[in-house]
């Protein structure tokens, strides 16, 4: 059986975010691999050495070591799933200049320019939406078009099941918005536009995760404008699949893509196709 090493800073296990969902629901679609999983924060030369002969899987690398990323760059075969914009220091160019008051110039500090040799010597890049493509391809010059595709976020079968059988549930007159602390969610931002609008609302926040998703099969809608570049919120595809009304912002960098913009019907055949386009490209 072939192995892979699927290497991120939490897995779901630990933190329960998109990226960490994703990461998991993908493993959990293998079929022809022995899937081994490390903490970046983990690696170490020894680890390298011990696993020198499998292909890397590297999703958020925020707590991996510079020399261990160089260390990649000249020994490993390896691929990365780019849920935000980890060429940026805060991981958002917004976010930068909405913080330093200038705009990202992150690649051309020593570390900018390791990942750009990190991102550069992968042999592919998964990346969530077409519009962070276009991102990465202006400020990391070492990425070669050819070698990203768009993977989207990832949902498992069982969690596709569950969305289908409470999508027609019967609902009420409420939007939902994120509670967050994260400064790129924009939750004031998001009350201020309910209010502003006169729709009633409620805040959600730290649900379980089919908690949420009942909640949200009962919402008229959710409202979800983002401070900076969201790069495939799932919270939105949710949303989408559940039959809500969606009051976004362009920040939401997924919304006018064909899959997404069409019918619930179009996005759920999208969302199931995924899982095998990713584990094609590794047999």
């Amino acid at each position: 059986m072939k192995k892979l090493v699927f290497v991120a800073d939490y897995f779901s296990n630990q933190v329960k975010g998109g990226a960490e969902f994703t990461t998991d629901s993908l493993i959990g679609f293998s079929k022809t691999h022995e899937i081994i999983k490390i903490n970046s924060q983990s690696v170490s030369p020894e680890i390298i050495d011990k696993y020198r002969d499998h292909h890397w899987v590297v999703g958020n690398f925020s707590l991996l070591n510079d020399k261990v990323k160089v260390r990649f760059c000249k020994n490993l075969s390896y691929s990365i799933i780019e849920y935000d914009y980890k060429f940026c220091k805060f991981r958002s160019t917004k976010k930068h200049k909405a913080i330093e008051n200038k705009e990202c110039d992150c690649p051309q500090t020593l570390e900018g320019k390791i990942n750009s040799a990190f991102y550069g010597y992968a042999q592919k890049i998964w990346f969530m939406s077409e519009k962070q493509i276009e991102v990465f391809l202006s400020f990391v010059k070492t990425i070669k078009l050819d070698k990203t595709e768009v993977l989207s976020s990832i949902f498992s079968s069982g969690d596709l099941r569950f969305i289908q059988s409470i999508k027609d549930n019967e609902k009420d007159e409420s939007f939902l918005i994120l509670g967050s602390n994260s400064w790129i969610k924009g939750t004031e931002k998001c009350i201020a536009f309910a209010k502003e609008n006169n729709l009633s609302h409620e805040v959600i926040s730290g649900m379980p995760y089919h908690e949420l998703l009942i909640k949200m099969s009962i919402s008229r809608g959710l409202i979800f404008r983002p401070l900076g570049l969201d790069t495939c919120p799932r919270i939105v595809i949710e949303a989408k699949l559940l039959g809500c009304e969606l009051s976004l912002n362009d920040n939401v960098q997924h919304k006018d893509e064909a899959w997404f913009s069409r019918t619930a019907e179009d996005c759920l055949s999208y969302l199931e196709s995924r899982p095998k386009v990713f584990w094609n490209y590794y047999e």
